[in-house]
């Protein structure tokens, strides 16, 4: 596992090269950088947001459940031989009752389960990345900073960057 300052040196070397590299943006225009950071920032820090929240809605649910070892049930469906043949039409039969009864509990629990899911996507770590977004774009826009295509750049790049920064922290 890695130490607490080896995360710290690799993170801090990634963002020293790519805002370098984004500084370069400068040279074309106050506009296109200022776009393109904002985006940066935005994409990068809504995803690794997201990627958290997610992370601890998945922790504390996983945290008391029991992994059950149900070696029987495929060794008699995965029979190379045919012995239990007539047991598997039965069991083909049950595992389709099964599926539809499922089915049909989780159409009945739309609203539990949403319920249970909007922990992660009404939390501050998703909400306020989101604000940040709108409210730099709103900010580009009113003083005519804003250039799409270094944006729409810049927000992809963020993600991906996001996405690097959450995997090696989360």
């Amino acid at each position: 596992m890695m130490t607490m300052m080896t995360k710290i040196k690799r993170t801090a070397i990634f963002l020293i090269v790519l805002q370098t590299a984004v500084a370069l943006l400068l040279f074309i225009s106050k506009a296109v950088f200022a776009s393109f950071e904002v985006a940066l920032l935005s994409g990068a820090v809504i995803i690794m947001g997201s990627l958290y929240a997610y992370r601890n809605m998945i922790r504390t649910r996983t945290l008391g459940v029991e992994i059950e070892d149900n070696k029987d049930i495929i060794d008699m469906m995965d029979d190379p031989y045919d012995l239990y043949e007539e047991e598997r039409q039965d069991e083909v039969q049950d595992i389709k009752e099964l599926i539809k009864e499922e089915k049909a509990k989780q159409k009945q629990n739309i609203i539990e389960n949403t319920t249970k899911n909007s922990a992660a996507w009404v939390s501050v770590y998703r909400l306020l990345p989101y604000a940040f977004l709108v409210l730099g774009f709103l900010g580009l826009q009113n003083n005519h900073s804003l250039i799409l295509l270094p944006y729409m750049t810049g927000l992809g790049v963020g993600m991906i960057t996001g996405y690097l920064l959450a995997k090696e922290w989360f």
